[in-house]
């Protein structure tokens, strides 16, 4: 009886192996493109958040440096007024500073508290702003209810974004997502945050 079950529970076995490696290389690629993986060695949250934070479905982040630019879309926003589905971030503020987080099964995305100081520039911006990366024909064909900055832009839509940029000597790295998500910061920015009503 053993025997005939065997290779039914090693196609099992194997079969999680290769499911577990792919989520955990793809995690490994997106904490590289977004620089997450960078932040996580400078501004790793070592002891558990206690201040506010809200979930934030969508994120664009753009890293420059070494000569090059890398811009990537998490998540994706939504035509629907209520989301059923569980953001990608979680965006809050404290004292010691800014709190990006993921959920628990993004394992390697350990939570990030970013002090205000290295924050170098708090802007909102219009969709028409935000860096132009159209996804596939498919893509908007198979999730109708769900669209992309570009998308957003041709179709007037006004709910303002905010760029967050952090600077280093050799790297540049700018979160993008809608403003709504960092209200729980935009009383720590002070003279950094510049919206347009007051531009």
């Amino acid at each position: 009886m053993r025997l005939s079950l065997y290779p039914a529970d090693m196609s099992v076995a194997i079969f999680a192996a290769i499911i577990l490696a792919f989520s955990l290389g793809r995690e490994w690629i997106v904490a590289a493109q977004t620089g997450w993986r960078h932040l996580s060695k400078l501004y790793r949250c070592k002891t558990p958040f206690t201040g506010k934070y809200r979930g934030c479905w969508w994120a664009q982040f753009t890293v420059s440096g070494g000569g090059s630019t890398i811009v990537v879309d998490v998540g994706h926003m939504s035509r629907w007024p209520i989301r059923l589905d569980i953001p990608s971030y979680w965006i809050g503020a404290s004292r010691e500073g800014l709190y990006l987080a993921r959920n628990v099964w993004n394992l390697l995305h350990p939570a990030l508290l970013i002090p205000w100081q290295n924050i170098r520039s708090a802007n909102e911006i219009a969709y028409k702003d935000v860096v132009r990366k159209v996804g596939p024909a498919s893509y908007l064909v198979g999730q109708p209810m769900a669209f992309h900055p570009v998308a957003a832009a041709a179709q007037g839509i006004a709910e303002p974004l905010l760029e967050l940029k952090l600077s280093e000597p050799n790297w540049c790295i700018s979160l993008t997502a809608q403003l709504a998500a960092f209200q729980e910061a935009v009383p720590f920015l002070g003279t950094k945050l510049a919206l347009l009503k007051s531009q």
